[in-house]
């Protein structure tokens, strides 16, 4: 499954994003993201997890949401990958 990085991801005080660039244009969400925790592949990224983060190895936040860039509206699925902060897209429809 390809992924492509998100930046500039602004965020809520619950931690919901609340606008993004993607792909060069900036996108405003329009709907109230639905976020869930989803197991993360570890053995692939991972050798061994450093002490204190084990949810943060084997656990991922991931968010649906409806965003629009102009007349433009799509359905993302992203993910936060942490502890390393960064948003990625999972999908889009």
């Amino acid at each position: 499954m390809q992924t492509e990085e998100i930046l500039g991801v602004l965020q809520d005080s619950d931690g919901a994003p609340l606008s993004f660039k993607y792909r060069g244009a900036s996108y405003l969400v329009s709907s109230r993201p639905v976020r869930w925790y989803s197991r993360k592949l570890w053995w692939e990224s991972a050798e061994a997890a450093p002490r204190g983060i084990g949810s943060a190895v084997m656990e991922t936040e991931m968010w649906r949401l409806w965003a629009g860039c102009g007349e433009i509206v799509a359905f993302f699925e992203i993910r936060h990958q942490l502890p390393q902060d960064t948003w990625v897209v999972q999908e889009v429809q």
